[in-house]
């Protein structure tokens, strides 16, 4: 395979979109249902757009076994009225071996117009059962679930709609409960009711009425989910012990109430205590959060992040306490809160003038739970700076604050500098509490690269862009630069910008820039000549981004992999 590769060098490039295209990718909506016990066989439809000539399943590194059994238009009075898209059902044949691990596995579908995004099939290590036909919105029309463990799967199919399922405890009994959302669905920043999305919520009922009304039921335990922290699962998870025998209800629902054909769902049911399934997170570079590790080595690793060489020193490491005690900049510090209202100082002389960056990791327990607070105090004891973000939201104006995982500063005084360390709520504090904290040199580097495509189709004489998004960090002035490998013949690779309009600067309190880093976007153009030979199955190229600075390409920051079609003209 004949290997191509484009460097396109991009400086300073400002924020672009792309135009529209004509053709219709194929485009994947829900699965139902999308799950399957280990050693089953079950069918499904998938439901979506552009599926006219789904030949076949991708399925990278998955067990599953997948054949496409038929395709046919989805029926005019189950369709959106307000989809102008037409709406196709593919029904496929899914067998799950007997030593698949349970969890997601991604699929996508091999169609006349290339290949779709993916959506996730799920393998269950409990028995699962189809939720019956008709609605199940009451304690008469309740699903009965006759053994635990179990699980069900179901759908919203309406808004507004919550189906019921009864089931009997015994005195003491504990059991667990959690509802799986079809759809790849994590914690965003926003509404419910604007962003569309699957946020699935659980209540249990006691099923007995009251003296005044026998249909009556009492809620006796709610759960939306363990945690709400954006880029974390929406699924519900709920552990309860019933203090009496009888019988009883768990209902499934949509936080905010939607509902429709693409609302699937797994209820699942089992003895005890059990916890939480934990979300694999995604990998690559992101030096704005608190879970990140902060290594000794830091500078050096963000030098080559900037193009520079990696001869920067170590970072020495500090054991802070309730008593200020002297450090040497660059310096980690680290610390346990362990007793409650405590705080920790260390302190610092400035000789001159310094622009530095203070990085906050919490190794054990993150926000929401452990909120670090960091200031920065003069001689004088005045603040000078603090982790602590101010701004006005962008629906109602009202003033909000949020505890950052970085913050740069520029320090023009010199002279004594206290950092100071404590939880945002003085009461809470526990062996979990632990931080690190970098007080160092700001060093200009790429922070952050995000590419916003993972499959690309090209007719002939088509081109399609793909949107690579980056963030300057600590004041970085190079370039970036983007490589395209192992195009199929007849493809190539360019640079280009569009067209996209001013936006209104959010309303901010503070100095915005302490916080933020300042994004940009690139555009990758992809070219099919007009003799391209279609391909029968998508190959997966590389998007390769370094940096570039006075004249010098810098390692390799991250590399990117796409799935690539060339189809035939219709």
């Amino acid at each position: 395979m004949t290997m191509r590769i484009r460097w396109l060098m991009i400086a300073g490039l400002t924020c672009l979109s792309a135009a529209g295209q004509s053709r219709v990718d194929p485009k994947l909506l829900s699965i139902h249902p999308f799950t399957g016990k280990r050693g089953s066989t079950f069918v499904a439809t998938v439901r979506g757009s552009g599926l006219s000539g789904a030949q076949s399943v991708r399925v990278e590194n998955s067990p599953l076994e997948i054949v496409i059994q038929g395709t046919q238009p989805e029926p005019p009075q189950e369709s959106n009225s307000r989809n102008k898209t037409p709406i196709e059902l593919v029904t496929i044949r899914v067998t799950v071996p007997d030593g698949a691990q349970p969890g997601r596995y991604p699929i996508r579908l091999i169609t006349s117009n290339g290949v779709s995004n993916a959506l996730p099939l799920y393998v269950s290590d409990l028995p699962v059962m189809e939720e019956p036909a008709g609605l199940h919105d009451s304690k008469v029309s309740a699903v009965p679930v006759t053994a635990v463990p179990t699980a069900f799967a179901g759908r919203l199919s309406r808004r507004g709609e919550a189906d019921f399922y009864s089931f009997h405890a015994d005195a003491g009994q504990t059991f667990t409960f959690g509802v799986i959302s079809g759809l790849p669905q994590i914690a965003a920043g926003g509404s419910a009711a604007t962003i569309p999305n699957f946020d699935p919520s659980l209540s249990i009922y006691e099923a007995n009425g009251s003296w005044f009304d026998t249909s009556r039921l009492k809620r006796i335990a709610f759960n939306d989910e363990p945690e709400w922290v954006v880029g974390s699962s929406t699924d519900a998870h709920l552990v309860h012990t019933f203090a009496a025998a009888g019988d009883y209800l768990v209902r499934v629902e949509a936080f905010a109430g939607q509902g429709g054909p693409d609302y699937s769902y797994l209820l699942k049911m089992a003895n005890g205590a059990q916890p939480p399934e934990v979300s694999k997170r995604q990998g690559g570079w992101d030096e704005r959060k608190h879970e990140r590790r902060l290594e000794t080595n830091r500078l050096n690793q963000l030098a080559v992040r900037g193009g520079k060489p990696a001869n920067l020193p170590s970072i020495e490491t500090y054991r802070a306490g309730a008593e200020p005690s002297p450090i040497q900049l660059p310096a980690m510090i680290e610390g346990s809160l362990e007793n409650p209202g405590e705080t920790h100082r260390v302190r610092f002389h400035l000789d001159s003038p310094k622009d530095i960056a203070i990085e906050i990791e919490t190794p054990s327990a993150a926000p929401p739970f452990f909120n670090p607070v960091v200031r920065l105090l003069n001689a004088a004891g005045e603040e000078v700076a603090t982790n602590v973000f101010a701004g006005r939201g962008a629906c109602t104006g009202a003033l909000t604050k949020s505890l950052q995982a970085k913050t740069i500063i520029p320090l023009r005084d010199t002279g004594d500098y206290t950092v100071e360390v404590r939880d945002a709520a003085a009461d809470l504090n526990t062996p979990e509490f632990r931080y690190r904290v970098q007080i160092r040199p700001q060093v200009p580097h790429i922070g952050q690269v995000r590419v916003q495509s993972d499959a690309v189709n090209l007719v002939p004489g088509e081109s399609k862009i793909v949107r690579v998004m980056f963030d300057r960090e600590e004041d970085y002035r190079g370039s970036i630069a983007i490589a395209a490998e192992s195009l199929p013949p007849g493809v190539s690779a360019s640079v280009g910008a569009d067209y996209e309009p001013d936006t209104d600067p959010p309303p901010t309190l503070g100095y915005r820039e302490r916080y933020v880093p300042r994004t940009e976007r690139a555009v990758l153009i992809l070219s099919a000549n007009a003799d391209a030979a279609p391909l029968s199955q998508p190959q997966s190229i590389h998007l390769v981004v370094r940096p570039l600075v006075d004249g010098k390409l810098g390692e390799k920051l991250m590399t990117k992999s796409l799935l690539m079609m060339v189809i035939a003209k219709p």
